[in-house]
Order: C-alpha cells, then sequence, then structure tokens
C-alpha cells in the first residue's frame, strides 16, 4: 500500500481495516494462549500424588472467627395508638 492510496481511504475504510486487524491478532492470540494452557499443561511433569487430604488446620477458613453481633441490627420502634 503506498502512500497516495492509504491518503485515499477515508475513515470508515481505515476503521473497517484497523478492526479487521484487531480481530485477527486477537484470533491468533487467544487461539495461542488456549493451544499453550491445553497442550502443554499436559505434557508437564506432575509432582505429588494430588489426592492427599488436607488437614484439619489447613482449611480455608483457618483464621475465621464469627461477628460477636449481627451486621444488620433491628431497631426498636415503638407503636403509636390512633387515639
Amino acid at each position: 500500500m503506498s502512500f497516495g492510496s492509504a491518503a485515499a481511504l477515508g475513515e470508515p475504510q481505515i476503521c473497517y481495516i484497523l478492526g479487521r486487524h484487531l480481530v485477527l491478532c486477537t484470533g491468533i492470540i487467544l487461539t495461542v494462549l488456549y493451544c499453550r494452557i491445553k497442550y502443554f499443561t499436559q505434557m508437564a511433569p506432575v509432582t505429588g500424588t494430588g489426592t492427599a487430604k488436607p488437614n484439619a488446620d489447613e482449611s480455608i477458613y483457618t483464621g475465621l472467627t464469627r461477628h460477636a453481633t449481627d451486621t444488620y441490627e433491628t431497631i426498636g420502634q415503638k407503636k403509636k395508638g390512633l387515639n
């Protein structure tokens, strides 16, 4: 593409070209990342058995405690009579 023909393109044509380029590059990048995850993780050596159960001390809830009070407390409301 020469400079003269690039200058002859209007804004919509340039946007279409850039949009196509963006979609093409994004598709290629996502395909490469997918193949990398899909195939290269299967080829990596596995360490450990992977079936070991965590101890009670290694639980994800370790260190968490309950709140002393509820987050939402009821406000005492007095009912007024209709007299």
